[in-house]
């Protein structure tokens, strides 16, 4: 049984993010849809007192430090050799080889001079997957939080999104590298059903450059799963705490080989039917989804494949609100979004005042989207990728309005890639289009305790957006890398904008009079360039480091806000400028001589202008710009095999314990002060140079120890320490308190075909906030943390 977490730089690489390589005593139990799965060129890896909680931390603490802290995970597991060689092999150009196969990515991660992760299967499963907190807890510098205890919450990398109050802006969503959400770029996480996917990538900040440098943030990429490494059959139920029912049944299956006229082809299909409810930790917080994710892929010959994605998502929420400090330690299940002073019956008629139960906030919306992916492979290391995709949404959205949508996307990707050699040098171009379009209608409503009154507002949206891109990685010795690399983004908004004025209580159904048209049109474009480097210190080390330019323009919800920065009324268009940075990354990642600790450590700061902040004018909610902010900061984890054969040994029946941590400094400041309009004056103080950019911890922790039993059985307590709180407001005044959550989770694999999980949650019953809204006027800023709370579920397949 080895101790071996990677076995070179590329595995090393492979390893990078939030996975760490089990020892497993029960490899030898691998089924033959595994098999098949590699020999398609994938490689699937296998895989309440305060004082112990403190002792828990140090301990996990203490071995962080001892690895440097630092964030790359060698994937699945201790493992056979052999499934060590399947890592190493070479793809296999085989009959129903996948577009992108897994091998390809970790050799790709290990070329890049960034430091990204790689989430793999076992990491998804061996979770609740409910939301990206159950899979990203364990990836430095990401950091995702959940707002009503499911899928939709507040999603940053490097604190480029900080503005995000709701929903989601600035790191791009795509399925298998087709762009999932809107042209403008908005989006969010409820149609993403993390068990239909085999893997997730995870690219931060400007490295992202093919998946669009017009995110800040970067960019995070669902792998389906296909025909190739999916079960004929999969079942998996589980439930707990809050009224928690999440169910999937799934099924794949690859054809026989067949012949279309003299081809010979190979067919593949992937299905995936899940839904959940919960009643939710807070009032008023009742979620429910429904989701259809299904592939379908015909392989041509060697060197063609053609797949098909089909996504269908049912998804309904109540939004429960924030609540300020006093509420959130008097009673965090209560319901938020109260207006202290509001009076329903003043003539307030533009706004729902009440809470949120009572005007029934919500979102409820059903999305279909369908893309294609063909790639032919016409020449010797060269290859042609084009990929097409639509989607439609209706959106049904009582807040402060009932906001009504009709949302249709178009688009797709054109590219290149050639891996052949460069003067004798290893060489790999790659070079594409990206063009996109979205056409939004979007109607506003008198929100009348959730049912639409008066029409306010009726906008016809449209955006167009493309963006080409090229980057070269050369080989100029077998040790040094250097990568080039560039973009061009370019985007219009366009707007007919009527206006209406409501009759007002008590007849708000009454005919709205339209008050004004307006036209706004805009655009937005910029050159991002990148240039970086990867040297091989060692076999299984390497030095990397990127200087890139970051970009990414407002969106239109952003563009539609009431009031302008100065004050004045929106008369079309936001004043708002897109945000841009100079991001500059420092890293070193690799494995120890003797494999038993694997590690990533990055040094980065992003030199800001123009972030937008969510801020507060004359009392009203809107968005403007900072003209500087300095995002600095440190992403550091490991893993470390601790040790094997404690209780049982022998006979390659040899139990192991484990350990990862992860740790993230982030030191986000204004560098220079901002200001605006508002009650005070023309010239209000929004934020000082020195101030932190809220929305996000300076220091935060989380760590995990794993016992593996031969018998397949494994426990996991891990925990989440944010040390130093969070501020909410851009003067500093307001701050959410540091919080340290425990968890545990477990898992046995009874047999091959029957799994069992069970996980328990803030076992302290600690009060926090995890998620926060940002400059909220009635400092509002606390998104409830689930209680103490448990889940356990069963995976059974064919």
């Amino acid at each position: 049984m080895s101790l071996e977490p990677a076995t070179s730089v590329e595995g090393v690489s492979a390893g990078i993010g939030c996975r760490m390589r089990w020892i497993e005593a029960h490899v030898g139990q691998r089924d033959h849809k595994e098999k098949a799965h590699n020999r398609g060129g994938s490689g699937m890896v296998g895989s309440r007192k305060k004082s112990c909680c403190l002792l828990f931390a140090g301990a996990v603490w203490a071995v962080g430090m001892s690895l440097s802290m630092s964030p790359v995970w060698a994937q699945g597991g201790s493992e056979k050799k052999e499934d060590a060689e399947v890592i190493e092999m070479e793809p296999i150009q085989v009959e129903g080889q996948r577009i992108e196969n897994i091998d390809a990515v970790k050799k790709e991660l290990a070329k890049r001079p960034a430091s990204s992760i790689l989430i793999e299967e076992k990491e998804i499963v061996q979770s609740r997957a409910l939301n990206l907190h159950d899979v990203l807890q364990f990836a430095p510098g990401v950091r995702f939080q959940s707002r009503f205890g499911a899928d939709e919450g507040q999603f940053q990398i490097r604190g480029t999104s900080l503005r995000n109050n709701f929903h989601h802006r600035g790191i791009n969503i795509l399925i298998n590298g087709i762009p999932f959400g809107d042209a403008d770029g908005f989006s969010d996480f409820e149609s993403i059903d993390l068990l239909a996917y085999e893997r997730i990538e995870v690219y931060k900040g400007a490295n992202a450059l093919r998946y669009g440098a017009n995110a800040m943030g970067g960019a995070i990429n669902f792998v389906p799963r296909t025909g190739y490494n999916a079960s004929i059959l999969q079942m998996r139920v589980i439930g707990g705490s809050f009224g928690l029912v999440s169910g999937q049944v799934s099924s794949g299956k690859v054809t026989t080989p067949f012949k279309i006229g003299n081809m010979d082809a190979t067919a593949d299909y992937y299905i995936s039917a899940s839904g959940n409810r919960q009643d939710g930790f807070q009032e008023h917080s009742e979620q429910a989804r429904q989701r259809v994710n299904a592939n379908v892929g015909l392989q041509l010959g060697t060197h063609q494949e053609i797949r098909a994605y089909f996504l269908q998502a049912n998804v309904s929420e109540s939004i429960p609100g924030a609540l300020t400090g006093e509420q959130l330690f008097a009673n965090p299940r209560q319901v938020g979004g109260q207006t202290p002073g509001a009076n329903p019956s003043g003539g307030n008629f533009f706004a729902c005042v009440l809470d949120n139960q009572t005007c029934k906030y919500g979102r409820y919306y059903n999305l279909q989207r369908i893309g294609i992916a063909y790639r032919n492979e016409f020449a010797t290391n060269q290859f042609i990728e084009i990929i097409p995709y639509y989607s439609y949404q209706y959106l049904d959205h009582p807040i402060f309005q009932t906001i009504r949508q009709d949302n249709h996307n178009v688009g797709g990707e054109l590219r290149y890639s050639n891996a052949n050699p460069l003067f004798g040098m290893a060489n790999s171009l790659v070079v594409g289009v990206q063009p996109r379009y979205l056409d939004q209608n979007q109607r506003r409503y008198v929100n009348i305790r959730g049912t639409a009154g008066a029409i306010t507002q009726n906008a016809l949206l449209r955006t167009f957006y493309v963006g080409v891109y090229g980057e070269d990685a050369l080989d100029l010795t077998e040790k040094f890398t250097v990568v080039l690399g560039a973009r061009w983004d370019y985007s219009t908004r366009q707007g007919t904008v009527n206006n209406y004025a409501p009759v007002g209580p008590p007849t708000q159904t009454a005919d709205s009079t339209l008050a004004n048209i307006r036209q706004p049109l805009t655009h937005f474009d910029a050159i991002s360039p990148k240039l970086g480097f990867v040297y091989r210190t060692t076999p299984t080390s390497q030095l990397y480091f990127n200087a890139s330019r970051a970009y990414e323009p407002p969106l239109n919800l952003e563009l539609l806000s009431s009031v302008n920065a100065d004050g004045s009324p929106n008369t079309g268009f936001l004043n708002l400028d897109a945000q841009r940075a100079w991001q500059f990354e420092l890293g070193y990642r690799g494995a120890s001589v003797d494999k038993r600790y694997t590690w990533d450590v990055t040094v980065y700061d992003l030199e800001m202008t123009k972030e937008i902040l969510a801020s507060n004018i004359n009392n009203q909610s809107t968005f403007q710009n900072a003209n500087g902010t300095r995002h600095v900061g440190v992403e550091a984890g490991g893993a470390m095999a601790l040790a094997r054969g404690l209780f049982t040994s022998g006979g390659g029946m040899n139990d192991s314990l484990q350990v990862r941590a992860a740790y993230t400094w982030s030191h986000f400041k204004f560098t220079e002060d901002v200001r605006g309009g508002g009650v005070g004056g023309p010239n209000v103080l929004i934020a000082a140079a020195g101030n932190t950019v809220a929305g996000a911890p300076e220091h935060n922790l989380a760590g995990e120890l794993r016992y593996d039993h031969p018998q397949g059985w494994w426990l996991a307590p891990n925990m989440e320490w944010v040390m130093t709180g969070i501020y909410t407001d851009y003067l500093n005044t307001e701050k959410a308190p540091a919080y340290f959550i425990v968890n545990f989770r477990s898992g046995w694999n009874v047999t091959k075909n029957l799994t069992l999980y069970a996980e328990g949650r803030n076992l302290t019953d600690k009060t926090y906030a995890g998620a926060v809204i940002v400059n909220d006027a009635l400092r509002r800023f606390a998104n409830p943390g689930l209680g103490i709370s448990a889940f356990g579920g069963v995976e059974y397949k064919f």
